[in-house]
C-alpha cells in the first residue's frame, strides 16, 4: 500500500475536487487541503478524509513573516501582490505537507523554473502544475 500523500491545493487558482480524484483513481491514502474555502465544489468524502482549508492566523507570527520576506526575496510585506499566497505556502510548509498544487505560475514559477525550484528547495516541498501532478500520480512507487 502507498504512504499516505499530504497534498494541499492552491483553491485561489484549481479546484480541489480533480486534485482528490487522481488520488482517490490511483489509491492513494491521502489528507487533501485548499488554501480557499471552496465555491460550490462539494469535496469528496472518502479515505477517512474531512474536508478543511489550511487555517491562516489573523496576525503573523514572526516565523511566518521571516519565511514570507525569503519565499518573495522582499522586505517590504504591505500591499504585496503576492502575501496570501505566501501564506497559505507557509501554512502548508509548517504543517508538514509534502505536495502543493497550484495554478500560480506569476508567484511560484513555471514547472521546472528556476523560481519554482528555489521556493520547492527552501520549503522542502513539491510544488506541481495539475498537469505535472497528474504524471506523478501514475508513476510507480
Amino acid at each position: 500500500m502507498k504512504a499516505k500523500v499530504h497534498v494541499t491545493v492552491d483553491t485561489a487558482t484549481l479546484s480541489r475536487l480533480p486534485v482528490e480524484r487522481l488520488l482517490r483513481q490511483h489509491q492513494f491514502r491521502y489528507d487533501i487541503a485548499g488554501t480557499e474555502p471552496e465555491r460550490g465544489d462539494d469535496i469528496e468524502v472518502g479515505g477517512g478524509q474531512s474536508p478543511y482549508c489550511l487555517p491562516l492566523s489573523d496576525r503573523a507570527t514572526d516565523a511566518e513573516t521571516a519565511f514570507v520576506r525569503e519565499v518573495l526575496d522582499t522586505a517590504r510585506l504591505v500591499q504585496h501582490p503576492h502575501l496570501r499566497a505566501a501564506r497559505f505556502f507557509y501554512a502548508h510548509v509548517l504543517a508538514g505537507r509534502t505536495v502543493f498544487v497550484t495554478a500560480n505560475d506569476e508567484f511560484f514559477g513555471t514547472p521546472r523554473s528556476g523560481e519554482r525550484s528555489r521556493l520547492a528547495a527552501l520549503a522542502k516541498t513539491r510544488i506541481m502544475a495539475f498537469a505535472e501532478f497528474e504524471q506523478w500520480c501514475g508513476e510507480v512507487r
